[in-house]
């Protein structure tokens, strides 16, 4: 019922639009931005870049508008759309997402 979306930005400015349309939207109750060094393969080729992992905690049926949400604003072709389920957590903590999205 509730769940984590794990994605990532390369570009800050992205990543705080989306995060302030979640938030406005009650689309999620809580988003964590941590900066990392990354590397993937893309097109033959080692890539990489200083990127801003993104971690939303919400309802699992709201993940599909979250998605279009990123969709919509996101600059890469293939963006990591990552979610996990909540089965053991503090139940206080499922009670405040619950309350605070839609």
């Amino acid at each position: 019922m509730y769940c984590m979306i794990e994605t990532a930005f390369d570009n800050k400015d992205e990543l705080n639009k989306v995060v302030d349309k979640l938030l406005e939207e009650k689309l999620v109750a809580s988003c964590q931005v941590v900066e990392c060094d990354s590397k993937w393969n893309w097109k033959n080729e080692i890539e990489g870049s200083k990127e801003y992992l993104l971690f939303l905690k919400t309802k699992k049926s709201l993940t599909k508008e979250i998605f279009e949400v990123i969709k919509t604003v996101h600059s890469y072709k293939c963006f990591e759309f990552a979610i996990f389920d909540l089965t053991s957590c503090n139940e206080d903590y499922l009670g405040w997402i619950e309350k605070e999205t839609k």
